[in-house]
């Protein structure tokens, strides 16, 4: 095109686009090495546009050299660089970037509006069209998926769960096809649509405008219930109030536990930082472990002063069987499960990661909570450390009233998978599944389990007879309260029980629970009371542990 002549019709591209924060007034500000790039000028934008460009850097690969090892004649030139660039944008008071090639490395990454494409996507869409979504949802393990679907469709087609999933990106069409015809917003905001450059100001204007609203309240109300924190200054804010509550000993809210799943039925014990030999502890407790720091830096526990970085640093060992045998490594941050209850939200440490709850979902699971709070006078007392095992054993066998049914695996008609219908079965009709509290994922397992076994024993004939057999193996007197098994039951004549031991103060139970944990019961709870069953759960009181005494 010949110079001086602009182009204004445009056509479909593929662009980039990411807003910088307030306090970033200038590209050298967001630029990472602003005096390495090339800046060239932009006369269709005048004063309201910059664009920086990297200079090709041609090299040959470092595994050239091995190459001419085994060559006996030269090898030809293979050169590259890689393409970068950035264009920077004056709309109204904000600056702009888009990014060509590699072009977002070259900016700081405190520079940019965090979630950005997102908010102006979810602003934007026609919630009818959506193409796919980015979800972390929340189970044992933090799940990452992405679902698409081949053509514009309601939320409702990519069965996304409200209450648990954190939604990270999704691509959708705008109600308004001038804007854009495809949007995929994350951090960055990928923008499919005509676009001439000299109407780059104005359409940027229209994002920070979409960014700035709160339309999606209104289609998409849940998206801000539960937020991972990605803000470097925000983390660190929280990482020293929770530093601040570790040193005054404020530990009502916080708690150790494992990163990741375990078999508990292995686990001898754990050794905390700077402990060797034989010395165990049954379980992770903060308290011990902190005193097991101040004593390994040969400090009282007083004037012990810790760092992010200490937390990082020291170890948690599970040990896996008698011999001490240590299998599993995490470090203390990564075990620390912290609730800071702050004015604006709830703020949760969990697996190493802050996230921001709102405040009114907070309440609203709270109170679904506490309508399931069950008092059950035929379960005793659990004994210090007494595992799960142990604990249902004793149970059997201080109540006529209770069946025995841990670990007794019934399969399923017309599939390979085998059910535990439950851990005890009382005279009241009711499915107990036990476990104790050690970490919010831990208890999220056993709801999925009492979930399955509701479903399968109200669809299978098969297993409702061998259920029946087994319970009158263990308690002959209670297996006629299953009814004809081939007759399908009625759900609302059965209960399904979560007991779960702990020593935490019945006071307060369950929201004593973390939170993750209430909020995992409440779903599980609302899909048992869809299929007709009542439900209900238990606090079982352990008896107070004795502190490790070191050999």
């Amino acid at each position: 095109m010949p110079a001086g002549r602009i182009k204004r019709n445009g056509k479909t591209r593929n662009l980039t686009f990411l807003l910088l924060r307030k306090s970033f007034k200038t590209p050298e500000e967001a630029l990472k090495s602003p005096a390495t790039l090339i800046q060239h000028p932009v006369p269709v934008l005048g004063n309201a546009g910059h664009l920086y460009l990297a200079p090709a850097v041609e090299h040959e690969p470092r595994w050239f050299d091995f190459l001419r090892e085994g060559t006996s004649t030269p090898l030809p030139p293979l050169t590259g660089g890689v393409p970068a660039g950035v264009l920077f944008i004056q709309s109204s008071s904000r600056l702009f970037a888009v990014t060509f090639g590699q072009g977002r490395h070259l900016l700081k990454p405190e520079t940019f509006e965090l979630d950005f494409g997102l908010k102006v996507t979810l602003n934007t869409a026609d919630p009818a069209r959506l193409r796919s979504v980015d979800l972390r949802t929340f189970e044992e393990l933090t799940v990452h998926t992405r679902r698409q679907v081949s053509r514009g469709s309601s939320l409702d087609a990519f069965s996304v769960d409200v209450t648990r999933d954190l939604l990270r990106a999704f691509t959708g069409e705008p109600r308004d096809l001038e804007l854009a015809k495809r949007f995929t917003g994350k951090d960055a905001l990928v923008l499919n649509g005509t676009i001439s450059f000299a109407n780059l100001p104005k359409k940027c204007a229209r994002l920070l405008q979409a960014f700035e609203s709160q339309d999606y309240l209104t289609t998409f109300p849940w998206v801000d219930n539960i937020q991972a924190i990605r803000d470097s200054a925000q983390v660190n804010r929280l990482n020293e109030r929770m530093l601040q509550l570790l040193k005054d000993g404020k530990l009502e809210k916080a708690h150790l536990a494992p990163p990741d799943m375990v078999g508990w039925e292995e686990v001898a014990g754990f050794h905390y930082p700077g402990e060797r030999g034989q010395d165990m502890h049954p379980d992770m407790e903060l308290e011990e472990c902190l005193h097991a720091i101040a004593a390994s830096e040969q400090v009282r526990l007083a004037d012990l002063t810790l760092t992010v970085d200490d937390l990082k640093r020291y170890a948690i060992r599970a040990v896996y069987d008698e011999s001490s045998r240590e299998v599993e490594r995490w470090p203390f941050y990564n075990c620390l499960v912290l609730e800071l209850d702050l004015e604006d939200a709830l703020y949760v440490l969990s697996s190493g990661q802050w996230f921001r709850i709102e405040k009114l979902f907070v309440t609203d699971i709270e109170k679904k909570a506490a309508r399931l709070a069950r008092d059950m006078p035929s379960l005793p007392t659990a004994r210090a450390n007494q595992k799960e095992g142990a604990y249902n054993l004793l149970a059997s066998q201080a109540s006529r009233s209770l069946a025995l049914l841990d670990e007794k695996l019934i399969q399923c008609t017309g599939a390979r998978t085998r059910v535990e219908a439950c851990d005890l079965f009382s005279s009241e009709r009711q499915f107990i599944h036990v476990k104790r509290k050690t970490r919010s994922s831990t208890l999220s397992h056993l709801f999925s389990q009492g979930l399955i076994s509701a479903e399968v024993f109200l669809k299978d004939a098969g297993f409702r007879k061998a259920l029946k057999e087994r319970v009158k193996r263990a308690r002959p007197s209670l297996a006629q309260l299953l009814g004809d098994p081939l007759v399908k039951p009625v759900p609302g004549e059965f209960e399904i029980i979560f007991a779960i031991i702990t020593g935490a103060t019945q006071a307060q139970w369950p929201l004593s629970l973390p939170f993750f944990s209430l909020l995992n019961l409440t779903i599980a709870a609302e899909r048992l009371e869809l299929l007709g069953f009542k439900v209900g759960i238990c606090h079982i009181d352990e008896q107070k542990r004795r502190t490790p005494v070191a050999a």
